[in-house]
């Protein structure tokens, strides 16, 4: 877990280790937050449903980050769903008493918390940046850029490799968008040589062709 915070680390020693396969929850949202998690590797969506039943992903979490922090401090019920994306992903769950007992005697604790909330708030704003950012190829390109900054690295040709298996729906539920919509536009980048799929992630060739789409 290199790049846990080093704060939440007397924690995370006491917390259970856990291993989710792609597409295993880690919780639903109405069961209580009795743990919050911090992920060792893989990624972790939060995501709510609809009354409708239409997915909503709300936040991409990655390894070194928390996730369940406010409900869990709160001790009130989770708000949304947390999912395995591609699998498998490490998580500690770290009780919420054990939580709340170590805020009450460590500063250190308290500010590691406080980082982890601020993240999380960091993970919300993104969200909201890319569904409010026009049209549906204009959302799917700042999403690719979100991609970019928080997944992916720079290969030997000059492509940018974002290492995030996310299916089709996915990329819906993170746009706001028709599942048909977005493999027609992505279909479209692919055959421009745009973007190409990759085992377990996706390579972007023309990271300026999308930046234009969202700053015309």
């Amino acid at each position: 877990m290199d790049r846990c915070q080093p704060d939440l680390s007397l924690l995370v020693q006491g917390g259970r280790h856990r291993r989710l396969a792609a597409g295993e929850s880690l919780w639903f949202a109405g069961e209580r937050a009795s743990h919050f998690a911090v992920l060792e590797s893989g990624v972790v969506q939060v995501r709510r449903m609809t009354p409708t039943g239409e997915g909503i992903v709300i936040g991409l979490f990655r390894s070194g980050e928390a996730i369940g922090l406010a409900a869990a401090l709160e001790d009130v019920a989770y708000p949304a769903d947390a999912i395995a994306v591609g699998g498998p992903v490490d998580v500690v769950a770290i009780r919420a008493d054990t939580l709340r007992e170590s805020l009450r005697s460590s500063i250190d604790v308290g500010l590691a918390v406080n980082r982890a909330l601020l993240q999380h708030s960091a993970a919300l704003r993104a969200k909201i940046d890319i569904v409010s950012a026009g049209s549906v190829p204009r959302r799917l390109a700042a999403l690719m850029h979100y991609l970019i900054e928080r997944f992916g690295h720079q290969t030997d040709s000059g492509s940018i490799l974002v290492d995030v298996h996310l299916a089709r729906e996915d990329i819906a539920q993170l746009v706001s968008a028709r599942v048909e919509t977005v493999i027609r536009i992505l279909s479209r980048w692919q055959k421009a040589g745009w973007i190409t799929p990759r085992p377990g992630g996706i390579e972007i060739e023309r990271a300026d062709m999308l930046r234009r789409i969202i700053d015309p």
